[in-house]
C-alpha cells in the first residue's frame, strides 16, 4: 500500500525540506549576500509542490478504492484527488522556469489565464469533495449540530467575498486584458468561499468525533480551505494598500512565499493521516490473526 510508504512523517519531512532548501536560496539574495538564483529558486518550489499535490493525489486515489462500497465517501475522495491533479497542473503553468524559453511569461496576462483556467476546476473539485464528503457521514448518522459560532464564521466568510468581490480592483486579473481571466478569478474566488465555509462542517464533525486520525485529517482540511482564503485575502489587500508601481517589502514576500509553498504540503497532510487509520487497521488484523494463530496451535 502507498500508504505504508507516505506516512504523515515522510510528508511532514518534506515540507521541512521544501522550505529549508527554498529558504536557504532565497534569504541570501535578500541579505544581499548573493545574486538571486531565480532558476534554483523556480525549480525548487516547482518541483516540491509537485510532488506535495502527487503525494496527496496518490493517497486520495487509494483512500477512495477503499470505499468502493460507500459511494459518495468515494466520490469525495475522488474530488479531492481531482483537485491534487488539477493542481498539478496548476502548479506547472504558473512556473517562472517558463521564463526561460518565453522571456516575461509570469509577467503576461496569458499567465494569469492559463492560472485559473486551472484554479477554477480545482475548487469545484474540492467544494464538490468537502459537500460529498458531510452528505456521506450525514447519511450513516454521523451528523452534528452547527451551533451559532459556525454561522457567524460562516457569515463572515461569506462577507469577505462580497468585500472582495466590491473591491476587486485588488485581485490579480482586475486588469487583465482577458475578461474570461477576470471571471474565472471571481468563480474561482467564489468556490474557494464556500469550500471554506462548507470546511467548517468539517472542521464540526472532527471536534465531535473528539480525536483520532478521521478528526486530525479533516482539521487539515479546514485548514487547507481557510489557508488559501486568508492568503488570497492578504494579497488583494496588499496590493490595494500599495502605491503605482511599488513593491511588497522583504518579510512580507519571505511570509507569504514560505506560507503559499506550505499549503499543497497540507493538502498531503490530510490525506496522510486519513491513509494512515487504514495502516493501523491493517495492522490491528494481522495482530489478532496472529494470535488466534498461536491459540490454535496451542
Amino acid at each position: 500500500m502507498i500508504a505504508a510508504r507516505i506516512t504523515p512523517k515522510v510528508v511532514w519531512f518534506g515540507l521541512a525540506l521544501n522550505l529549508y532548501a527554498w529558504l536557504a536560496c532565497h534569504l541570501p539574495w535578500r541579505a544581499g549576500l548573493t545574486p538571486r538564483l531565480w532558476v534554483t529558486e523556480g525549480a525548487i518550489r516547482t518541483g516540491f509542490l509537485c510532488i506535495a499535490y502527487g503525494l496527496a493525489l496518490a493517497l486520495n486515489l487509494e483512500i477512495a478504492a477503499e470505499h468502493r462500497e460507500t459511494r459518495w465517501l468515494r466520490l469525495a475522495w475522488l474530488a479531492l484527488a481531482g483537485n491534487a491533479a488539477v493542481s498539478i497542473v496548476r502548479i506547472v503553468v504558473e512556473s517562472s522556469l517558463f521564463n526561460l524559453i518565453w522571456p516575461d511569461y509570469t509577467r503576461d496576462p496569458l499567465w494569469g489565464l492559463l492560472q485559473h483556467l486551472t484554479i477554477a476546476p480545482a475548487n469545484a473539485f474540492m467544494l464538490f469533495g468537502l459537500l460529498a464528503m458531510w452528505w456521506a457521514y450525514h447519511q450513516v448518522g454521523l451528523g452534528f449540530d452547527i451551533e451559532k459560532r459556525d454561522y457567524v464564521a460562516i457569515a463572515a466568510i461569506l462577507g469577505l467575498l462580497v468585500t472582495l468581490m466590491v473591491f476587486h480592483e485588488g485581485l490579480s486579473e482586475a486588469r487583465s486584458p482577458y475578461a474570461v481571466s477576470r471571471w474565472l478569478q471571481l468563480i474561482g474566488l467564489a468556490l474557494l468561499t464556500f469550500s471554506a465555509a462548507a470546511s467548517l462542517a468539517t472542521h464540526r464533525m472532527a471536534m465531535q468525533m473528539g480525536g483520532g486520525k478521521l478528526a486530525v485529517a479533516l482539521r487539515f482540511l479546514t485548514l487547507y480551505t481557510l489557508l488559501r482564503g486568508a492568503l488570497v485575502l492578504l494579497q488583494a489587500g496588499q496590493r490595494m494598500s500599495l502605491m503605482e508601481g511599488q513593491q511588497s517589502s522583504g518579510p512580507y514576500s519571505v511570509f507569504m512565499g514560505v506560507c503559499w509553498q506550505a499549503v499543497p504540503w497540507v493538502a498531503a497532510l490530510a490525506a496522510a493521516y486519513r491513509a494512515e487509520m487504514t495502516i493501523h487497521a491493517a495492522r490491528e488484523l494481522e495482530q489478532q490473526r496472529a494470535a488466534k494463530a498461536t491459540l490454535v496451535s496451542v
